[in-house]
């Protein structure tokens, strides 16, 4: 799919407390608990990952279920005039390099180790950029159903916008927290 086509959103769930994109071939290994271990369990081994391209954390520190929306754009801050009216916080970009298959989930869905709930993006091959916008869709009127759920029309709680790497023009995130704290 070209860069241009991606627009997806999908619920994804997590009891890791820690989401991702990630490149699917780069945990194709990750059979057993010590390899998911080695390759995603430890701050250090991720922050590792995440320096080359293959993931790009989606990180709040909380266990749930969260609406995510992952968008192919030419630059960064894309962000509809409703969806910057309730932004909480954008990330510095992530490298994310692609060899044509990525994957969105909990970081228990990392690799093969387990069958948790893992979404397939396509994506042609190619370095990119990833931005992470947390989004409070709770704060705007009428988000939520008489029974308390997401409405529809609802926002996501994530936007992740995805667009080509400027070639010595960004400086990458490497962190597994995806926002600064204040």
């Amino acid at each position: 799919m070209q860069l241009r086509d991606l627009d997806v959103s999908h619920a994804v769930a997590t009891s890791a407390g820690l989401f991702g994109v990630w490149r699917a071939s780069a945990f194709d290994h990750v059979n057993e608990l010590d390899q998911w271990e080695d390759e995603v369990a430890e701050d250090s081994a991720l922050e590792r990952q995440i320096s080359v391209g293959a993931f790009v954390p989606i990180n709040i520190g909380g266990n749930g279920a969260f609406q995510v929306a992952v968008r192919g754009v030419e630059d960064p801050g894309n962000l509809s005039e409703r969806e910057r009216s309730y932004l909480l916080v954008s990330s510095d970009p992530y490298l994310l390099v692609s060899d044509g298959v990525l994957e969105l989930g909990g970081l228990e869905a990392v690799g093969n180790y387990v069958d948790a709930e893992k979404v397939e993006i396509r994506l042609d091959n190619g370095r990119y950029a990833a931005v992470v916008h947390l989004v409070d869709w709770q704060a705007e009127p009428g988000s939520r159903g008489a029974d308390g759920k997401p409405s529809a029309g609802a926002l996501p709680d994530f936007i992740v916008e995805i667009f080509p790497e400027v070639q010595g023009g960004l400086k990458y995130r490497t962190k597994v927290e995806t926002f600064d704290r204040p």
